[in-house]
């Protein structure tokens, strides 16, 4: 297999700039990797903390244990998490497709294994 194509799938299936390690581009790859996982980070972040709130109301009573009233309070809160969460969002899909395209470009160039 081409290493621009491991690096790839290894970019797109693991995360963003795992590919560029094994280009021996470690540099790069954080360029990737560090703003993804920054991202990812505050994300999951938010997502607990909806989940906490959504727990919490079940466990006193204040929302139901059904499914679709569970199911109505995230929809109406959809949206709510303001513009940190876009912007984090936007950054993990522009690493992820980033580190695929730059992984194939680079890949086929000289490094370790040339």
């Amino acid at each position: 297999m081409k290493r621009s194509i491991k690096a790839a799938l290894l970019s797109a299936l693991v995360f963003p700039g795992v590919g560029h390690f094994t280009l021996g581009r470690p540099g790069r790859a954080c360029l990737f990797l560090l703003p993804a996982a920054v991202g990812a980070i505050y994300m999951t972040g938010q997502v607990m903390a909806r989940v906490n709130l959504i727990v919490a109301q079940v466990e006193s009573g204040a929302l139901a244990l059904d499914p679709q009233a569970i199911s109505e309070r995230l929809s109406a809160a959809a949206g709510a998490e303001g513009p940190w969460m876009s912007l984090a969002v936007a950054v993990c899909v522009l690493c992820w497709a980033g580190s695929v395209i730059d992984a194939l470009l680079l890949g086929d160039g000289p490094g370790p294994d040339h």
